[in-house]
């Protein structure tokens, strides 16, 4: 887990959810429920790797409707696998034959 990629990341989700939140209750219920983990990463406080199920929001992508926000769920995808460790050697290898 790199510190600033996270915080850069962070940074960004949050700047996605406060924009679209004004549009989409869905999304702002999303952004309540990640508010407290992005406050930590964005100021360095998340120092150590979460499990994957610890990052609330997958839901809100697989079973709500905010698919229709292609831009929110990569920016969502790239938070949660830094928060989680990082990319893994496997998921760089996958990038690699794509």
């Amino acid at each position: 887990m790199e510190q600033q990629r996270l915080q850069t990341l962070a940074t960004e989700l949050e700047q996605l959810l406060a924009r679209l939140a004004l549009f989409d209750g869905e999304v702002a219920d999303l952004r309540s429920a990640l508010e407290p983990l992005l406050a930590l990463a964005g100021s360095g406080a998340l120092s150590a790797p979460l499990p994957w199920g610890d990052i609330p929001g997958g839901r809100y992508f697989t079973e709500g409707g905010l698919r229709q926000y292609p831009e929110l769920e990569q920016a969502f995808a790239r938070f949660r696998i830094e928060a989680t460790g990082g990319e893994s050697p496997a998921l760089r290898k996958l990038r690699g034959e794509m």
